[in-house]
Order: C-alpha cells, then sequence, then structure tokens
C-alpha cells in the first residue's frame, strides 16, 4: 500500500508544531515502556530494552526546485547526485522540465501614451531529481543537508512514496489466508 505526502517550501519538512514535538517523544516512550519487558521494581527500563518502532520505508522520494538561473540548477543538481553518491544512495532519474515564462506588460508613463508599453519577463526553470529505496532515517538525513545547502533564490517542493503494510480489514478477511 503507497501513502503520498507532498510538501512545499525549503523549510516545510523542518518545522513541527511545539505542542506536536513535545507530545511526540512523550507518546513514543508511553508506547515504549508499555511493551517493554517487565523490570525489577528498583531498575529503570533502559531505551535499549524498549522495542523499537519500525522505521519507515519510500520507494520513491522526488525533488522538485525550481529558479531563474539554469546553471544554479544545473551545480545544485551536480551537488545533489555527489550527496547520494556519498550516503550510497539510490539515485533516480533527473528531468530537466521545459522553463515557465511569465510576460506582464506595462504602461512606460503612468497615466497616458498608452502605445508606449514595455514588457517584463521572468523565466521559471524546473529540475526533478528522484531517489529510490530509503529509509525513514537516512531520508530525514538527506533532506536536512540538501536543504541546508540549498542555494539562493531556489525553492524546492517533496514529494514522497510511503510503502506500508495492508490494513488489517485486507489482512484478515478469510480471502486473504486461503
Amino acid at each position: 500500500m503507497l501513502r503520498r505526502l507532498v510538501t512545499s517550501g525549503s523549510r516545510a519538512l523542518l518545522q513541527v508544531p511545539a505542542a506536536a514535538a513535545a507530545a511526540a517523544p512523550a507518546a513514543r516512550g508511553v508506547r515504549a515502556a508499555a511493551a517493554a519487558p517487565a523490570a525489577a521494581p528498583g531498575k529503570p527500563v533502559l531505551p535499549s530494552q524498549a522495542h523499537p518502532l519500525p522505521d519507515q520505508l519510500f520507494r520513491a522520494i522526488e525533488l522538485e526546485y525550481r529558479g531563474h538561473d539554469p546553471a544554479v540548477l544545473k551545480s545544485y543538481t551536480q551537488f545533489l547526485e555527489q550527496v547520494c553518491t556519498n550516503l550510497s544512495v539510490t539515485r533516480g532519474s533527473v528531468k530537466v522540465l521545459p522553463y515557465v515564462r511569465w510576460v506582464q506588460p506595462l504602461l512606460r508613463s503612468k497615466f497616458v501614451h498608452k502605445k508606449y508599453k514595455l514588457h517584463y519577463e521572468t523565466r521559471t526553470h524546473i529540475t526533478r531529481f528522484t531517489i529510490h529505496d530509503v529509509t525513514g532515517s537516512t531520508a530525514s538525513t538527506f533532506l536536512e543537508y540538501i536543504e541546508r545547502n540549498i542555494p539562493e533564490g531556489v525553492a524546492m517542493r517533496v514529494e514522497y512514496e510511503e510503502l506500508l503494510p495492508l490494513p488489517e480489514t485486507i489482512t484478515g478477511s478469510p480471502y486473504w489466508k486461503k
């Protein structure tokens, strides 16, 4: 079963609400303590004795980054390839998409001379970079590192494809057990 998660912005993955950040370790501790073997009354339960939660598995993580300078995007693509090599991450395809052209005609003068216009144009270049078969801890390390080293004027969008076990409603059915 796949679950897709899309986040936008270069710092979207790093920002966690304070209430959620405070509640997450407490919930994990309670869950781990409940699943941990019974300890002697005087001994505390060590984290190594508790059952760890399983790591997430991602089939693919797609990075889409945009900027106005194609040379900067090409340099950043080389940086991402080097990071994948150093972290032993399976690199997928790199697609350079057609740029998006935006033209805005404006009058040269504020009120008169309607036939004298200026045309302002911006071009947004887009590149997609894909990595395959990554665990959750490797993905978080990879994304943290590349987002901290993103060049000035480049925006990034991250899309996950997470692998999940089949739900109990499917695996518990009599047709599944046959």
